[in-house]
């Protein structure tokens, strides 16, 4: 049952970012100059987890807007820790959860980041930063799942995900 489970999560986490995902725009490389930066504070974007390793073996980039979906994530990011803590609590009537996770990779040195989140009269705009260890960098022989879960002010408008990449030179 809990391997069913556990590959149902991915699905699931997949045709919640379909549903976020705005059809027939063209992938944006930047937030429009127009945008207003959503702040990072209590009244905006708050970070609610961040790690290297966790449940996500599979990329993610969804908009949760309800208390089922929240505790399947949190399930997912908590499933490689032994005694998972309970999840930070959201009032889904104020707040959304962003959640980006970049999938399994083969070493250390990986990272998600939600860099920035922006809004316009027609998109929420949140800017993703990839981050993959450069070729002098020396990384971690165990596989991680980096993720990053952020907390914003429940919007309309739909979700576009702008994906960065970066190097690191180490």
């Amino acid at each position: 049952m809990i391997s069913q489970t556990r590959r149902l999560i991915p699905a699931l986490l997949a045709a919640l970012a379909a549903c976020n995902a705005p059809s027939g725009i063209t992938p944006l490389t930047d937030i429009p100059s127009g945008a207003v930066n959503v702040e990072w504070n209590d009244a905006g974007a708050v970070r609610l987890a961040h790690a290297y390793s966790s449940g996500f073996r599979q990329s993610a980039r969804t908009v949760i807007d309800n208390d089922a979906d929240w505790r399947t994530a949190w399930s997912m990011y908590t499933a490689n820790l032994g005694g998972p803590p309970p999840a930070p609590a959201v009032d889904f009537a104020r707040y959304e959860v962003v959640v980006a996770a970049l999938g399994e990779r083969s070493s250390g040195g990986y990272d998600m980041t939600i860099s920035r989140i922006a809004m316009s009269s027609d998109f929420l705009y949140v800017e993703l930063t990839s981050t993959r260890p450069g070729p002098r960098c020396f990384v971690t022989a165990a596989l991680t799942q980096p993720v990053d879960i952020v907390r914003i002010p429940r919007q309309r408008p739909p979700v576009m995900f702008i994906e960065k990449s970066v190097e690191k030179d180490c």
